[in-house]
């Protein structure tokens, strides 16, 4: 096959996924801040129901007199929806341990695109599910069921793992494939920063219900775009043999347990650094994630809805312009070892920022500092598939997977759990604590470029073979 039809077939399959997966995120997303909007001001009525502004979503809940008795119910609302947060994080992934172990793994047998329907399916699910709930005014606690449907079904947890699987499927490893996982990351954060923004202005004109609405439609938009991706793994490439599930576990064991003698490069150490990183970097990043909405609307920022969605489509905006513009220009000076470290630097400059944060200038001087922050999972995402060989990226992309849904369930409920039991005292301390994860990720990394740079120069060197004769 020619190296223009091989690009033509690229693009015929990467196109649909960015596409698929732009509207995903954007759902994904949209649902998520219509809901932790919903939930807040559904506790708000329930445990203060005479108040006249108790179903507004401006900043009449909100406070800075920290001695005043709305300063205090605030805080009390924000712990009881913090709690609440936990309980969904837990039906969504307790399940995912599951299937993150199994469809990653199976799609080297059955093919890709069955795996990326049934993700996209378990979130369709979910936001009919939560915006019928929203319309006719059931429990909240119905809530982490209908999350727990999206669970069984891998949720964007396995649609982030059988992407890079295609991925890895279209290209060569090196720097290629790292570009192509950065423009994936650069179109679901990108859908992410969309979903967010529209959750804001449609809250504020229509209400929760109309924008969860809107997140259904655009998660069934992305079940339609996934019909148009072909299979990126032919039938002679499928591993014709039984499923086994303790054998499927098995190859995902054995990158972190064994070296590959047949894969040079393909060392057990590496594996277990990288994934290291990843699992604090990703333990950050989600932590923050599952909490920023509310910290953001309590005291001292008060924000609403509307001026969520805008500063979180402007946080995420700087760092997918990196994404799209700067990873390959830095390519031409770093390997992807280096902007790796560059970008847990930044992230944890924003971090700290957060954390001490007590007027909207230090948001805005965080977005900036933070702008590099996003690079750091494609680009060990990279490296961790540069070191695999082909008929084993399910397996190793199921893997993270697996790390990735351990990470999202344990920082959600470790950030509930921090900020609803510090927030009367210190809101700031969930970051502080997700600032060492970001620490210990970056000590991790550094063992990577050393090797990395140790690589380079012994590309330098020429091997000498002496002759027996002299």
């Amino acid at each position: 096959m020619s190296s223009d039809s091989s690009s033509d077939k690229s693009l015929r399959t990467f196109v649909p996924l960015c596409f698929a997966t732009f509207f995903l995120f954007a759902s994904y997303d949209n649902g998520m801040h219509a809901t932790s909007g919903y939930v807040y001001e559904t506790f708000w009525e329930q445990r203060f129901p005479n108040r006249s502004d108790s179903n507004s979503t401006d900043e009449s809940h909100c406070t800075t007199n920290k001695s005043s008795e709305a300063y205090r119910d605030g805080q009390l609302v924000q712990k009881q929806v913090a709690r609440w947060s936990v309980y969904v994080s837990l039906a969504h992934g307790v399940p995912l341990i599951l299937s993150s172990v199994l469809f990653s793994s199976l799609s080297d047998t059955f093919g890709r695109k069955p795996f990326l329907f049934i993700g996209a399916f378990g979130i369709c699910i979910k936001q009919f599910l939560i915006t019928l709930a929203m319309f006719s005014r059931w429990s909240v606690f119905l809530f982490p069921p209908f999350t727990l449907i999206e669970g069984l079904c891998g949720s964007w947890v396995t649609h982030i793992a059988i992407s890079m699987c295609v991925i890895s499927d279209l290209t060569s490893a090196g720097k290629s494939r790292s570009f192509y996982i950065a423009i994936f990351t650069f179109v679901s954060g990108f859908g992410s920063s969309v979903g967010i923004f529209v959750s804001g202005y449609v809250v504020t004109l229509l209400g929760h219900e109309f924008s969860m609405a809107v997140s259904f439609g655009v998660a069934l938009a992305a079940f339609v775009c996934i019909c148009f991706i072909p299979e990126s793994i032919s039938n002679s490439q499928k591993q014709q043999k039984k499923f086994s599930c303790c054998g499927n576990c098995r190859k995902i064991l054995q990158f972190y347990t064994k070296d590959d003698d047949d894969h040079p490069g393909s060392f057990r150490w590496k594996f277990v650094i990288a994934v290291m990183a990843f699992i604090f970097i990703k333990l950050a990043k989600l932590g923050a994630s599952s909490m920023e909405a509310y910290y953001l609307l309590g005291s001292p920022y008060c924000f609403t809805p509307e001026k969520i969605g805008t500063f979180e489509t402007a946080k995420s905006g700087f760092s997918e312009l990196f994404i799209l513009v700067g990873i390959k220009a830095m390519h031409q000076c770093f390997e992807d070892e280096g902007i790796a470290l560059l970008s847990n630097l930044s992230s944890i400059a924003q971090f700290l920022l957060f954390g001490i944060g007590s007027t909207e200038l230090y948001l805005e001087v965080a977005i900036i500092v933070g702008s590099l922050g996003m690079a750091s999972v494609p680009m060990i995402q990279g490296i961790m598939s540069r070191m695999c060989p082909p008929q084993k990226q399910g397996a190793m992309f199921g893997s993270l997977a697996v790390v990735e849904n351990v990470c999202n369930l344990c920082s959600s409920v470790i950030g509930g759990a921090i900020y609803s039991e510090t927030v009367t005292f210190y809101r700031g301390t969930a970051y502080f604590v997700f600032t060492g994860f970001l620490v210990l990720a970056f000590i991790f990394l550094l063992f990577l470029v050393k090797d990395s740079r140790q690589n380079y120069n012994r590309r330098e060197y020429t091997v000498i073979i002496n002759n027996p004769t002299d």
